[in-house]
């Protein structure tokens, strides 16, 4: 089966030149169009489906576009500044960050990289690094985050495949901008590391939705049954979730 393949190509809607990443994935069906949460543009489509489409697909719709980017934009803008004693929520709870500097940071020991590092002490989050800048210490919270999911929701997957009746080939980790997590027909269980920052009965749902799908890669009535069957309000923990979407502080 081919690789995806992925190029950057630029577009204009309205007054604006406005970049895209086009995708040419396997097996998709149908050609759609993402906004993520920093406002940037993805068009996800079928094997045989060409950028000169991609293009007018976008023209087609840059009306919505343009609102989505700006949408996402301001969303952006709101979250908080990432300062000593902000708050970042951690499944049923939060904790409080402490920002360091570079000189600060040796007085610590912890995981973390060449740029700075990130230690947990009870309800502090202790980020030491060589640059104050907000993108370097978004990277840094978000290895951390990372890191805690692959320990925790393995641990859920554990949990509950077994009930299910099912096991999967392997869990990893992603960033998925548009979806919380998703099942291949490999057996390929991926879960988003932002459901660190959602209560732990969300990111629970999320852990059975996708476990579910080993057994059914649809959303059948089947489908539904099975989930149901662990997670019997799972239209209200859907519901939740759809309004977190984007609202995350990372």
């Amino acid at each position: 089966m081919p690789a995806t393949i992925e190029r950057s190509d630029v577009v204009r809607l309205g007054t604006a030149e406005v970049p895209y990443v086009f995708k040419r994935v396997p097996c998709r069906r149908h050609a759609h169009i993402l906004v993520n949460d920093e406002g940037t543009i993805e068009v996800r489509a079928p094997w045989r489906f060409g950028v000169h489409r991609a293009r007018e697909m976008l023209l087609r719709n840059a009306d919505w576009v343009l609102n989505a980017m700006a949408s996402a934009r301001a969303r952006l803008a709101q979250r908080p500044r990432l300062v000593t004693g902000a708050c970042l929520p951690l499944l049923d709870g939060e904790v409080r960050l402490e920002i360091r500097s570079r000189a600060q940071a040796d007085l610590f020991e912890c995981a973390g990289s060449s740029r700075g590092r990130v230690e947990r002490r009870g309800p502090v989050l202790r980020v030491g690094t060589t640059s104050l800048g907000e993108s370097e210490l978004r990277a840094l919270i978000e290895r951390w985050y990372r890191g805690e999911a692959a320990t925790h929701l393995a641990g859920r997957v554990e949990h509950y495949a077994p009930r299910l009746g099912v096991r999967p080939s392997r869990v990893i980790i992603r960033g998925q901008r548009s979806r919380w997590g998703s099942c291949s027909t490999r057996g390929t269980v991926s879960l988003n590391w932002r459901l660190m920052m959602v209560p732990s009965a969300l990111a629970d749902y999320v852990v059975v939705h996708e476990l579910c799908h080993l057994r059914h890669m649809n959303h059948s009535p089947r489908f539904w049954a099975m989930v149901g069957a662990i997670v019997p309000d799972y239209r209200e923990r859907r519901h939740r979730l759809n309004a977190l979407q984007g609202h995350l502080p990372l």
